[in-house]
């Protein structure tokens, strides 16, 4: 029996995937994807006569843009979009990080969660009281010993001796070296790479909704774009936009093929 599909009831988009052009391999894919949208224009020359009135157009270039939204941060569409992998700590290749800590003294001292590291002896060269209004306060300096300005620091045991006198809550911005961190960069000097981007779009026959389809939308050369704002509020997501472009040896200039298959 052969299928025949006019009119397909669209649920969502269930998932976006870039491949590599070299090796084929999937480069970042990405599952919370919203308010999809395809836009496609053209660019046309007119001819006109002596007075400029239109007498034909001619059809010279056809464009597409794919632009939408995922509902989650994904780290991986952004390390496509600033054109750099992301890294990925492991014990044997650590990632060095920042941290903030906001520490209780007790004893004169406080101890950090991590192993400060940079310059030996002065890992950590500043340390603040914080005001009850949980901005900084007075700062206090590094020193060979403590005094009513200066405290101490011995890295290997995480531990600081505050100033003679100083109580409350200390705020304590360092380095270390993480195990478990992923770490993103953008470099003004990399960008995106073009590749063969695949959508899966689910939905259903308007004459049988019984039966669920995925309709595959393939980009086969398509170039994620730089461009976009970032919102880092707990209901904005991640904004992501692609221009699809003909590869100039492909005979059929395809910009993308849709599929819908049983």
């Amino acid at each position: 029996m052969s299928f025949s599909l006019n009119n397909f009831l669209i649920d969502r988009v269930r998932r976006g995937t870039m491949f590599s052009d070299t090796t084929g391999e999937a480069l970042w894919s990405i599952t919370q994807i919203k308010d999809a949208s395809l836009n496609m224009t053209s660019e046309t020359s007119d001819a006109v006569d002596a007075i400029g009135n239109i007498i034909t157009q001619f059809d010279r270039s056809k464009n597409a843009e794919f632009s939408a939204t995922n509902a989650l941060w994904d780290l991986g569409l952004s390390a496509a979009q600033f054109g750099h992998e992301k890294q990925v700590a492991s014990e044997t290749s650590k990632i060095r990080v920042p941290m903030f800590e906001q520490l209780v003294v007790s004893g004169g001292k406080i101890v950090l969660s991590h192993v400060p590291v940079g310059t030996t002896g002065a890992e950590i060269k500043y340390i603040y009281g914080l005001n009850s209004d949980s901005t900084l306060g007075t700062k206090y300096t590094l020193g060979a010993s403590i005094s009513n300005t200066e405290f101490t620091l011995d890295a290997a045991t995480k531990t600081i001796t505050v100033p003679t006198g100083v109580t409350g809550n200390i705020a304590v911005f360092y380095d270390y070296d993480a195990e478990e961190a992923v770490m993103l960069q953008n470099n003004a000097s990399e960008f995106p790479k073009a590749g063969k981007f695949m959508l899966e779009v689910i939905g259903k026959d308007t004459c049988d909704k019984t039966a669920t389809y995925v309709a595959y939308i393939v980009f086969p050369n398509a170039k994620l774009k730089t461009d976009m704002d970032l919102s880092f509020a707990t209901d904005s997501g991640h904004p992501f936009s692609l221009q699809m472009m003909q590869d100039y040896c492909d005979l059929e200039k395809r910009l993308f093929n849709i599929y819908v298959a049983r």
